[in-house]
């Protein structure tokens, strides 16, 4: 019998070897930590649709599922909106990428270590004060190769090792600082909300720890057919990316359309190291998908899935990818998009002129995209990451030394009824509620 452990322990275990680099070279320079990058003031990241008006509640319309078990770890767009505003990481990165404080006050780099001192008025949900144990403790729940680079230096200061990537591992959301709710399910956090209830209708009640300088959200997770209606029955921020919602929208003199960050990139994913990919011409994929979409771009010259040297991930052929694959361009039927896009780059003979477009259900596609037995994979993966490492090893261990395409960049857009208070945009393109 195969131990349930194992799973957990490979990761882990892989984790630390993201950490420690490659084997046989020299260690990275730590880089180098910056100061707060952005005034109160400053209204690059800010989308404000006219003169905001005193609100006490918001009505959001999302188009995921909100699952409590995922949190503060999102695992799609709703999620994200939901988790900003419940837990809060040390630092934070605004949509220009410029650091902010979030847990922390202020920090300081010094010899081999960071120091981050948390603020004063740091509590959880429940009213007790967040120590730096705390944020251990958290660390070590979910990245325990993390934890092992921190010290307590006292209840309000915390040393960090660099990590060998950039600052931004530490805003990722799986470091946001959590304690276990006795008999609830969503973790105890730090944010600006806390849940109170869901209701009968699935409707998430998220009221602010502070009265006065933040509205109620109420957060309806709405199926993709009823999106327009959305817009209709009262909503105040409705995130999508249907077109036909938002050309309905725009005939609405209420609400004002914000385009939000290119967040998704569709990719072809392929074992090994397949011939022809190199020339897709990505413009013309653009009218295969029902979203606001792009040629793919990216920074720094490479996809980040393509750059995971500093990872130490293995670098041999997997073995369970070896044998013959399937002529299959696999996608997740219930994505529309990855569907037209597969079926694309079939008619454009991009893997040869035997493959085939094929759609499997959503845990179907999950075990073959595991499996790796078919020619290529089409599907969306963030198009930043805060840990590149951490975002891999979500993926099959195969994808590390595969081939991966990015095809288009996609985003989605902000319905924002004018007079709603401002919000701000994440470094992930996130959207948050700002104080009034």
């Amino acid at each position: 019998m195969i131990s349930a452990r194992r799973p957990l322990l490979l990761a882990v275990l892989l984790t630390v070897a993201c950490r420690a680099g490659p084997p046989g070279l020299p260690a990275p320079a730590a880089p180098e930590l910056p100061t707060p990058g952005a005034a109160p003031s400053d209204t690059a990241c800010r989308i404000a649709p006219g003169p905001a008006s005193k609100r006490d509640t918001v009505a959001v319309a999302l188009a995921e599922p909100i699952d409590p078990t995922h949190a503060p770890s999102p695992r799609n767009d709703a999620e994200r909106f939901v988790f900003a505003a419940l837990y809060e990481t040390l630092i934070r990165l605004d949509c220009a990428g410029r650091v902010l404080p979030g847990l922390a006050q202020s920090w300081e780099a010094g010899g081999d270590r960071w120091t981050f001192t948390l603020r004063d008025d740091a509590r959880f949900w429940d009213g007790a004060p967040v120590t730096a144990r705390d944020v251990v403790a958290a660390w070590r729940a979910r990245d325990s190769a993390f934890a092992q680079s921190a010290t307590v230096l006292s209840d309000r200061m915390i040393g960090v090792r660099p990590p060998a990537a950039p600052f931004q591992p530490l805003a990722d959301p799986a470091l946001a600082v959590t304690k276990r709710a006795p008999g609830g399910d969503w973790p105890i956090g730090t944010g600006s909300h806390w849940v109170s209830e869901t209701d009968a209708a699935g409707v998430l009640s998220a009221v602010p720890v502070r009265r006065g300088a933040l509205p109620v959200l109420r957060v309806a997770t709405v199926p993709a057919g009823r999106t327009r209606d959305a817009v209709d029955e009262g909503s105040d921020l409705v995130i999508t990316g249907d077109p036909a919602v938002l050309e309905y929208a725009a005939t609405r003199p209420g609400f004002v359309d914000v385009a939000l960050d290119w967040n998704r990139t569709y990719v072809l994913l392929a074992p090994g190291h397949p011939d022809g990919l190199a020339d897709i011409r990505r413009e013309s994929l653009r009218d295969a998908v029902h979203l606001d979409a792009r040629p793919a771009e990216w920074s720094g010259g490479r996809f980040w899935l393509a750059d995971l040297q500093a990872c130490g991930f293995p670098t041999t052929r997997d073995t369970a990818v070896s044998a013959p694959r399937r002529q299959r361009v696999v996608y997740d039927q219930s994505d529309r998009n990855a569907a037209d896009l597969a079926a694309r780059l079939v008619g454009l003979g991009t893997l040869g002129n035997r493959s085939a477009a094929t759609g499997l259900a959503p845990a179907v596609f999950a075990a073959a995209l595991r499996a790796g037995g078919d020619a290529a994979y089409v599907l969306p993966l963030r198009r930043r990451v805060f840990d590149v490492c951490r975002a891999a090893l979500e993926l099959p261990p195969w994808s590390w030394t595969g081939t991966v395409e990015p095809l288009l960049d996609v985003r989605p857009h902000a319905l924002v009824r004018r007079g709603l208070p401002p919000l701000q945009v994440d470094w992930d393109g996130t959207p948050r509620i700002s104080p009034r």
